[in-house]
């Protein structure tokens, strides 16, 4: 299986392209500093050796053998530092190499002057490093030279807590510089988060293009294309949409024809042999009628035909009333007992959407409802929420059948033959159109089904 490719984030692209320069910086900075401030310390250091070396040099006397002599201890060396650690020697000796007093074994520095008068040299002195400072004098003209060595640990010391403080600084000052990028980043990004939730909270079959006003100029190429590729897959639903429209509208015209022509040769033909058949052909007509006719009610109840421009606000309790009063006849022909028992509600919706909507599910239900069967149609609100239900106590709908059967042209075993299946289909992409959920339940009674359609709180009002 070939491994997927982790996709990255803006973010963490930005983020990656500030942290690498950013350690880069703070590891230069860091080396910067260190050079910047191991010259001064030294020289500090050197400045307070060469102060020791001319404390010696104050204590020189001239003896009373016409030699001069140290106020100091000869051997053992003396240690001046207070340190533990700290070591450090001194020797004064002539040119020619004669100890005076200190540490016999001390070497000289090369005579490589300073601007001070010293000379300074790093030396391994007694398995240790040393820092050496020699000094040329005379007394009683005699010339003698004046060396001093200390083990450098104090100004290892004093470089490293810098360099520690420098790294602290350098680091903290980094992190903040990140921390208001990161910032910076996360407001900048801003307009994208807003541009994804905007595409994420359109409903799932809006083809609206997208508003570019306010999308950042980087971006608006991308909406732009997006908006173009809408408008593309707009224009072919709808050209669909009118298709079938224009198919199931051009359908009508003929088959009306049609069906009169059928009425006139039933009477025609009373009491003949070819009156059966002509029944038979008029059966088949008037499924044809119908199942045009709930064509173009589908293609005219395609969500994405539909605007919110188009929404007013429905009353349910009068919409019910209304398809009753319609359907009502054809339910006592059929010996159903129709009523409804609503609440007063309303939502906002196409009027004439959730009238195809009410009319397929009433008429579902007197197709599927035996001869002394009810039919009770529900409207009100529950935690907020306005709802509309069909409830009959005819054959119902297994519970694996009811995904089925909201596929278009789906019928099941339990169909009429009159049918076409499309009136759930129907319901459903109408309910699709409002934001609702059609919900097909168990009958009331214990017998039948109950179609239940629960609008989305926003929508009612």
């Amino acid at each position: 299986m070939p491994e997927r490719k982790r996709t990255s984030s803006v973010h963490g692209r930005l983020l990656g392209y500030l942290l690498v320069p950013l350690l880069l910086l703070l590891v230069a900075g860091v080396a910067v500093d260190h050079h910047v401030i191991v010259s001064p310390i030294h020289s500090a250091f050197d400045h307070s050796l060469s102060r020791s070396a001319l404390a010696i040099v104050a204590r020189i006397r001239p003896g009373s053998n016409g030699q001069p002599q140290v106020g100091l201890p000869q051997y053992p060396p003396l240690p001046l530092r207070a340190m533990a650690d700290e070591r450090f020697f001194y020797r004064v000796s002539t040119p020619d190499g004669q100890t005076i007093a200190g540490t016999p074994e001390l070497p000289l520095a090369p005579e490589n002057r300073s601007s001070d008068g010293f000379s300074y040299t790093n030396i391994q002195f007694r398995n240790q490093p040393f820092r050496l400072a020699s000094y040329r004098t005379s007394e009683s003209g005699t010339p003698l030279i004046v060396s001093v060595a200390e083990n450098p640990l104090r100004r290892d010391r004093a470089v490293h807590r810098l360099d520690v403080a420098f790294l602290i600084n350098d680091t903290v000052q980094m992190a903040a510089v990140l921390l208001i990028a990161l910032i910076g980043i996360r407001i900048a990004l801003r307009p994208l988060q807003r541009l994804s939730k905007q595409i994420a909270g359109r409903p799932p079959l809006s083809l609206s293009p997208l508003p570019i006003e306010q999308v950042p100029a980087e971006v608006r190429p991308v909406v732009a294309s997006l908006n173009t590729v809408l408008g593309r897959v707009r224009d072919s639903v709808l050209s669909q949409q009118h298709f079938m429209a224009n198919a199931a509208h051009q359908l009508r015209t003929p088959l009306t024809g049609l069906k009169a022509q059928l009425e006139v040769l039933t009477r025609e033909t009373v009491g003949t042999p070819l009156q059966e058949r002509i029944s038979l052909l008029q059966g088949g007509v008037d499924r044809l009628a119908h199942t045009a006719n709930q064509l173009l009610t589908l293609a005219r109840a395609e969500p994405s035909a539909h605007r919110a421009s188009h929404f007013t606000t429905v009353e349910l309790a009068h919409l019910v009333g209304e398809v009753i009063d319609g359907l009502l006849d054809r339910a006592l022909a059929r010996g159903i007992d129709l009523g409804a028992d609503t609440q007063p509600t309303h939502v906002s919706g196409v009027y004439w959407l959730l009238h195809e909507l009410l009319i397929n599910l009433i008429d579902n239900a007197i197709r599927h409802t035996p001869p002394g069967g009810n039919v009770t149609v529900r409207c009100g609100v529950v935690d907020g929420h306005a709802f509309l239900e069909v409830d009959d106590s005819g054959c119902g709908i297994p519970p694996e059948e009811r995904t089925k059967v909201r596929e278009r042209f789906y019928r099941g075993a339990g169909s009429h033959a009159d049918g076409c299946g499309l009136g759930l289909a129907i319901v459903d992409e109408v309910a699709r159109v409002h934001g609702a959920q059609l919900s097909i339940l168990d009958g009331s009674s214990g017998r039948g089904v109950r179609m239940r359609i629960d609008f989305p709180a926003a929508s009612q009002g």
